[in-house]
């Protein structure tokens, strides 16, 4: 026997065994996969050089750890491909990396070694969660209320980022965002890229986000609309790059800041990636998750070695799904353009904002469809998830996000007298959430 069942978008459905053995039609279309794992790619590209750039403010070398992001995101697509078999992008976490940088190194004072050997370590927290039953214990003390608005928080995070990229909306003089001048080219070759994007979306052009990218960069650099960024990077710093490979620093493990990072960076790796996993593809069984968690994990703990932060599934996977990925073709399809990434990384700069600002937009207004599952008139239930899906927006963190919903539930649920429908797994997730909540205080 087979059920249909959705992602959460209109579009996408997926032919599941009612065990829940597989989400993967037998039947896959690989022209789809290919251009998916494309859409996924380009969506993507810009870690590479924000990655690098970010880690720099650490102090590791911009032209150097620019080949550890590329490799781990190889070694993480190749290996979520061909093992975890799911079209979901593994590479360098975009707010994980801050964290790395301006709590680790800023605000504990450690050195970028001390931080890469305190990555290393959150990793094998990780491990232990994905190696156990706390993993399936977690996950199964999440109310539905809260997957549900895990996945609509990180497609209205993905709204304001490509909002932001695209040059839409700006900060304002007296407000934290307003809308951009129209006088802004970035923000008009955003707005024609956008409408292009959604005339091929709703026409049901196969590979549309893929074609509105390269529509828009072609216009870009023909008209000269935007100028293209400069940058440094060269292949010819790769002999350099084992200086910075394996330089883990162990020398202060137990001393109080080094804890407190690892600790704070555990539980952000742990419920993030669970988070991403389940909101970009809700419907995986059991034991695809476990797959999926455990791969990711094993990267992660790679990660550190290579010398760039951990890694996490990426939310622009979501694009690649949305354009038909279903296996794990997609990702390895992404595998492979990040080797080529090795030699075109100049070339990556042709490709405006402008021109993934759309894709991903439109990807999180899909995945924010999910509202529609919660139960509005509940409001023990609805108000968690109102503040995790607006926090993940507006502190522009899916972790502080995460945090909020987590530890807001167990409370509103107590107020109104429900407090008995917690379990304790759930009290635990709040508890973990609250002490990296209060842990800010301090970081």
């Amino acid at each position: 026997m087979y059920r249909w069942v959705g992602l959460g978008y209109p579009s996408i459905l997926f032919l599941l065994k009612d065990k829940g053995e597989s989400h993967v039609s037998e039947k896959v279309d690989f022209k789809k996969e290919i251009l998916a794992g494309l859409t996924s790619f380009f969506a993507v590209s810009y870690v590479i050089i924000v990655n690098s750039m970010i880690l720099a403010e650490a102090g590791i070398k911009p032209e150097l750890s620019v080949f550890g992001t590329i490799l781990i995101s190889i070694i993480g697509c190749l290996a979520i491909g061909f093992i975890g078999k799911v079209p979901i992008v593994i590479t360098t976490g975009m707010g994980v990396n801050s964290f790395f940088t301006y709590t680790l190194v800023y605000s504990l004072k450690m050195s970028w070694q001390e931080a890469l050997a305190a990555s290393f370590c959150a990793s094998l927290i990780y491990l232990v969660v994905a190696y156990t039953k706390l993993s399936q214990i977690l996950i199964e003390a999440v109310p539905d209320s809260l997957k549900h608005a895990i996945t609509a928080g990180i497609g209205i995070f993905l709204v304001l980022v490509g909002l932001e990229n695209g040059g839409i909306i700006v900060k304002g003089e007296h407000t934290f965002m307003e809308l951009n001048s129209f006088q802004s080219p970035v923000l008009l070759l955003t707005l024609a890229s956008l409408v292009i994007t959604l005339f091929l979306f709703f026409k049901n052009v196969q590979g549309s986000f893929f074609i509105g990218i390269i529509i828009t960069t072609i216009l870009a650099n023909v008209l000269n609309l935007v100028p293209k960024a400069e940058t440094a990077f060269s292949l010819s710093e790769i002999t350099n790059y084992p200086s910075i490979v394996g330089q883990l620093d162990f020398s202060h493990l137990f001393s109080v800041e080094f804890l407190l990072g690892t600790f704070s960076l555990a539980m952000i790796l742990i419920f993030e990636s669970m988070g991403l996993f389940n909101g970009l593809l809700p419907n995986l069984s059991d034991q695809e998750f476990k797959r999926a968690y455990r791969v990711n994990g094993l990267v992660m703990l790679f990660s550190s070695v290579l010398g760039t932060s951990p890694t996490i599934p990426a939310a622009e996977s979501s694009t690649g799904i949305q354009q038909g990925g279903k296996t794990g073709r997609t990702a390895i399809t992404v595998g492979l353009l990040f080797c080529v990434a090795f030699f075109a990384i100049p070339l990556l700069t042709y490709i405006p904002s402008s021109a993934l600002a759309p894709v991903i937009i439109i990807t999180g207004c899909l995945m924010m469809q999910n509202i529609q599952h919660l139960n509005l008139d509940d409001l023990s239930d609805w108000v968690p998830a109102f503040l995790m899906i607006v926090m993940m927006a507006f502190s522009m963190s899916i972790s502080d996000g995460l945090a909020f919903g987590f530890v807001s539930y167990p409370l509103v649920k107590s107020f109104v007298g429900k407090a008995k429908e917690i379990s304790k797994p759930m009290w635990l997730i709040s508890g973990f959430f609250l002490i990296y909540l209060i842990a800010k205080v301090w970081i």
